[in-house]
């Protein structure tokens, strides 16, 4: 995919109950502190799961704040 942090941004937007708060988001910014709680970071975490088809390691898990983390973890699933 040509643009994977679109796609990641997409894929957060999905798990959050209000996905109009990524448009105050840069891809670089900490999610949590920007008002994503650890209930949606969770849910993240589980989409990745099912994009990447495995678990995630708890290092991978830990790195889970940002879209552009997002990005880095999911892009080699992503066609």
């Amino acid at each position: 995919m040509e643009n994977v942090h679109g796609y990641a941004r997409e894929l957060v937007a999905a798990c959050v109950d209000l996905p109009g708060i990524l448009d105050s988001i840069g891809d670089d910014d900490d999610l949590v502190s920007r008002g994503v709680d650890s209930g949606e970071i969770l849910n993240v975490a589980l989409r990745c799961e099912q994009v990447l088809g495995r678990s995630l390691t708890d290092g991978e898990l830990s790195r889970l704040t940002s879209i552009s983390a997002v990005a880095e973890l999911v892009q080699t699933a992503v066609p």
